[in-house]
């Protein structure tokens, strides 16, 4: 039965209470060790700082998209989980655009709070003096740097002089093989498979490039230059010397197999040097076969052919070579006025419980050091059961020391290959282009 005590009682005890408290020398300690006497005190030096509060306010990061990813890749990955964990910040894109550029913020004094951007244009940001090293406020937020696979981390950190950390990997890509299966039955060919070699990819094609019913099929196409630079780790400038980096045997064999590939009768490009193959493929369903990368697989959800993946085909020397560490990465600006909240945002995408819905849910591979995770890839997409994509993933190569100006050199390197593929020398054609990178690094460092 329980009994209630009368208030004048109540307050008795509690003057009792207070009495006893007073005479006993003030023995609760500053730590909170209430009832443990003088032995439960600590030293004033050993103290424990309280966590300061976070701040709750209501915040608007804005997050500058600096290469590609879907909405709904955006609304899941990032967006969402970060509202879900903190319903004070809200993640506003900035999508590059007329007066959006990242140059045209910057002289506007309208610099976003976070860059999304990918490891090899990374030095386009940095070259601009856009970040601050991030190391001290991700530790503080308690993000292990341990977890993620140091290859990940290397790649960030080789654009800083000091081994700072600009950004955090959140997802990472690798190269593959696309085919449309109804092309393959339609002309009776046998469907690749995994581990061919270039030579034997473009073999197999010829038979596959034709013009039927006033449609012109194309049997192979190779994506473009950036793509194939991946497997031989070749980069436009070397990032330790600053000087160009085109004229020499990795770019060689990039050109002649890509012209190997589009100058099979009919298998031309609309369009020579886009970003358009994956976007054909799916749509245009003319195209047989497409080595490209696995962020395509998000695009074949709801086509209406059949298609297949497997293995991007390599060099017959370099039989390991399928690709180097490409990953998406948040950097925080150094002229950001939420960089707490920007970290809290970080904390959460980088988590494992995020990173496992992404890898399930997004077909995307998560950059954290946890060979458990991408063994679900693609498991809750119903595009992707029985297509066997885990045997194509392979450990990447190390990626190149990129200079920060080898977004710039791109377009000159693109040109020289169609001068190349018109009939100009191929060695005439690689130190020309050497040249010309080497006087567009002279008129930049100019600047």
């Amino acid at each position: 039965m329980s009994i209630k005590m009368k208030p004048f009682f109540s307050v008795m005890i509690l003057v009792f209470m207070l009495v006893v408290s007073a005479c006993s020398g003030g023995s609760t300690s500053s730590g909170g060790d209430s009832g443990k006497g003088t032995e439960g005190q600590k030293p004033e030096s050993e103290t424990v700082e309280p966590k300061p509060e976070e701040n709750n306010d209501p915040v608007t990061l804005k997050l500058y998209i600096g290469t590609g990813i879907s909405d709904e890749e955006l609304s899941s990955i990032i967006v969402d989980p970060v509202k879900a964990k903190y319903p004070n910040i809200t993640i506003e894109p900035v999508i590059p655009d007329e007066g959006k550029r990242i140059e045209e913020l910057i002289a506007a004094n309208d610099v976003p709070d976070i860059i999304y951007t990918w490891n090899g244009d990374l030095g386009k940001y940095a070259n601009l003096d856009l970040f601050e090293d991030i190391t001290p406020l991700a530790e503080k937020q308690g993000i292990d740097l341990n977890a993620f696979q140091p290859s990940t981390l290397d790649t960030i950190r080789q654009f800083s002089s000091n081994n700072e950390l600009y950004a955090l990997p959140f997802n990472m890509s690798f190269n593959i093989t696309f085919f449309n299966k109804d092309i393959f039955d339609k002309f009776g060919v046998d469907y690749p498979t995994n581990d061919m070699t270039w030579d034997q990819m473009i073999e197999l094609s010829k038979s596959l490039t034709r013009n039927e019913n006033g449609i012109q099929y194309r049997g192979l196409d190779s994506d473009n230059l950036g793509r194939m630079t991946s497997q031989l780790a070749a980069s436009h400038i070397d990032g330790k010397t600053e000087e160009a980096s085109v004229d020499n045997d990795k770019w060689k064999r990039i050109y002649e197999t890509a012209k190997k590939v589009w100058s099979i009768p009919g298998n031309e490009p609309p369009k020579m040097m886009t970003f358009d193959a994956p976007t054909n493929f799916a749509t245009e369903k003319n195209i047989a076969i497409l080595p490209s990368a696995s962020y395509v697989l998000g695009r074949l959800a709801d086509v209406d052919f059949n298609w297949g993946v497997v293995s991007y085909p390599v060099y017959t020397d370099l039989p390991d070579n399928h690709g180097y560490t490409e990953a998406g990465i948040l950097g925080l600006t150094k002229t950001s006025k939420h960089k707490e909240q920007v970290v809290q945002a970080l904390s959460v995408i980088t988590s494992k419980e995020n990173q496992q819905k992404m890898v399930r849910n997004q077909a995307r591979l998560s950059p954290l050091n946890d060979p458990e995770l991408n063994k679900q890839f693609g498991a809750d997409l119903e595009h992707l059961k029985d297509k066997n994509i885990g045997e194509m993933i392979y450990d990447p190569l190390q990626a190149p020391y990129f200079s920060s100006y080898e977004n710039d050199a791109r377009g000159v390197v693109w040109d020289a290959f169609k001068e190349y593929y018109a009939g100009k020398d191929i060695n005439t054609t690689l130190r020309e282009a050497n040249e010309k990178v080497n006087a567009l690094l002279a008129e930049k460092k100019a600047k």
